[in-house]
């Protein structure tokens, strides 16, 4: 019996197959040889007060292909003859560090480095959690979301998030609904109730009935609390003109804040290559440095760790140009203790506004790196730096 068209075509697959791994063994052969004869070395960057370090130059003396710590600040460089060597670490605005090691053959070594800055970063800037011309109106809000009835949407939150539209910030919570009517228009349920709830804006009764939830811009909301059913409705939200027994959702804005720049975050930019062709400057490059202005950008303390006592520190790096303003893809975040830390601060320097640094009677593109302290308590002091 002759093979159909399918068998021979599995025919042709399997010896293709076992043709490419006829191909690939001998290729493959010198790889795993080598990895028997060479070893590697892996480890984070921190600095002197626990902060990851990225974009941090690692290399071996003599060996292997140089590399750089990543955002969480880990670094691995494979291929070093087994034997004594010597890891080097350099990194703008921190001193170089070299550490002696021992490689072994066909295995790994974890190797944990710590960076010590130089005095070329700009003044601290201390961040606490001060008050909010807005604070007062937000009491209420803050003191029943401590009691952890209801469903509270945080602008710490919503900071997180990558949509901007209102009904993705009701969308993860239990008993949400959301429904799509004739025209497009958006709304939402809670608990299977089979009318709208009553919304509440500042404080206020808005709508009882459907509402187009896009019609709320989501960047100008500072919280948003949700009740869905009676007996978990606070006396402030029970209207004297009923509407409540389908929930309350109740929205609270944002103060007007000053217009930000564009800063996004940025790794394509080199800026050792910058500093060679003299592009930019450092701040011992310069006559006059550059200093930031008073008050241009102070970031809110988040909220989730200021309550929880956690401090910390973020420094931030990026270029100031010749109007004082930071360029926009230069800017990196250097170390950072948490996180949360590092998205406010990255937020604030949006406001940021220096005093360019001046070389020669010119204004001029320098090199900044800006501390920034988390404080939870208006009694702790900037640490200092060991340097």
């Amino acid at each position: 019996m002759r093979d159909g068209p399918r068998a021979r075509t599995n025919k042709s697959v399997v010896c293709i197959t076992r043709g490419v791994e006829l191909i690939l063994i001998p290729l493959l052969l010198p790889v795993i040889a080598l990895a028997q004869t060479v070893g590697s070395v892996r480890g984070v960057v921190r600095d002197s007060l626990g902060g990851v370090v990225s974009s941090a130059h690692v290399s071996v003396t003599g060996a292997a292909i140089p590399t750089t710590s990543d955002s969480a600040g880990a670094f691995r460089l494979w291929g070093i003859p087994p034997g004594s060597a010597v890891l080097e670490i350099r990194r703008l605005g921190y001193r170089p560090t070299s550490i002696p090691v021992t490689i072994a053959a066909g295995s790994e070594l974890s190797v944990d480095v710590d960076l010590a800055p130089v005095p070329e970063q700009l003044a601290p800037v201390q961040v606490r959690r001060r008050p909010e011309v807005y604070d007062s109106r937000l009491a209420g809000f803050n003191e029943r979301k401590s009691k952890h009835v209801g469903y509270f949407v945080t602008r710490e939150k919503l900071d997180r998030m990558s949509s901007a539209r209102f009904v993705d910030a009701l969308r993860d919570m239990p008993g949400v609904s959301m429904r799509t009517l004739r025209g497009g228009v958006v709304t939402v349920s809670l608990r299977g109730a089979r009318c709208a709830p009553m919304f509440y804006m500042d404080g206020f009764p808005a709508i009882s009935g459907p509402m187009d939830l896009d019609m709320i811009d989501l960047s100008g909301v500072e919280g948003i609390e949700v009740y869905a059913g009676m007996s978990s409705i606070p006396a402030e939200f029970m209207s004297v003109v009923g509407g409540e027994s389908c929930g309350v959702i109740a929205v609270w804005s944002r103060p007007t804040r000053p217009r930000k720049q564009r800063i996004d975050q940025s790794s394509d930019v080199d800026l050792e290559k910058l500093l060679a062709s003299r592009a930019v400057y450092t701040s011992d490059q310069v006559d006059d440095p550059a200093r930031l202005t008073s008050g241009s950008a102070t970031p809110i303390y988040p909220d989730s760790l200021w309550r929880a006592g956690v401090g910390g520190r973020v420094v931030a790096e990026f270029i100031v140009d010749p109007e004082g303003l930071i360029e926009p893809g230069s800017l990196r975040i250097v170390s950072a203790t948490q996180p949360y830390f590092a998205s406010a601060v990255t937020g604030a320097l949006g406001t940021a506004v220096f005093r360019a640094g001046v070389l020669a009677g010119k204004p001029v593109r320098q090199i900044v790196q800006l501390p920034f302290v988390f404080s939870p308590d208006a009694r702790d002091t900037i640490p200092q730096s060991h340097n």
